[in-house]
């Protein structure tokens, strides 16, 4: 056999093609037979996605545990706080928006370890999306919460002291009425109406704390197979 047919390549129709040439994919996970495509990602984030949002549950159940309560009195005709300037009122949103802090530096740091042939911007929006919904979840439990309270006011006899719930009370999030302005071309009261306030927060530490993570990365495609 000659030197010109040693170096010939053999390129029979079924010789397996190599992932890395599919246009559909755009990474491999380092394990034959198992390209990483973009499809992958998207589901891998929407898994993460629904364990954060699964993790607001108990977020709220700490939450509500851990905040102080407002002392009320009940009056004939009304009720009233027994402090006069009451700090648990600012202190619901502040221990709200401290758990969420914790929590999206936490994600963020387990995706990125845990998921390392996945990192990308795709897992950004995973770990976005979640850490939303998980905040909006624990925020809707505490408002359930808040009006049982109001609405158990109405039976309890006068003179009587009842703790009222915390709830997160910077926040203006209505996707209904923001719907409706836009429908009328108002962008301004859609905007108003999509005030996310503290329930960012998580959002905001995971995305500072996956991008700071990415900006120490030695390898450009941030996955632990590719090389450096």
């Amino acid at each position: 056999m000659t030197d010109d047919a040693e170096r010939t390549v053999d390129l029979r129709p079924d010789q397996p093609r190599d992932p890395a040439s599919d246009p559909h994919v755009y990474g491999r996970t380092g394990r034959l037979g198992s390209p990483r495509t973009i499809g992958r990602d998207l589901l891998t984030a929407a898994a993460l996605a629904v364990v954060l949002t699964a993790l607001g549950f108990p977020f709220a159940m700490l939450w509500q545990t851990v905040t102080p309560r407002v002392e009320y009195r009940v009056l004939d005709g009304g009720w009233t706080s027994v402090d006069t300037y009451p700090e648990a009122y600012v202190q619901a949103d502040l221990i709200f928006a401290g758990m969420g802090l914790v929590l999206g530096i936490v994600a963020a740091v387990i995706a990125w370890n845990t998921l390392r042939e996945r990192r990308g911007p795709v897992m950004l929006l995973g770990l976005v999306v979640g850490s939303i919904a998980c905040q909006v979840a624990a925020w809707q439990i505490g408002a359930h919460e808040w009006q049982r309270f109001w609405e158990s006011m109405e039976r309890v006899p006068v003179g009587a002291h009842t703790w009222r719930p915390p709830s997160v009370l910077f926040v203006e999030l209505d996707p209904g009425a923001a719907w409706a302005a836009l429908k009328v071309g108002d962008v301004t009261t859609a905007l108003d109406s999509l005030q996310l306030g503290a329930l960012a927060v998580m959002a905001l530490a995971a995305t500072f704390t996956y991008t700071v993570c990415a900006g120490w990365s030695r390898r450009p495609s941030l996955r632990t197979d590719a090389p450096e």
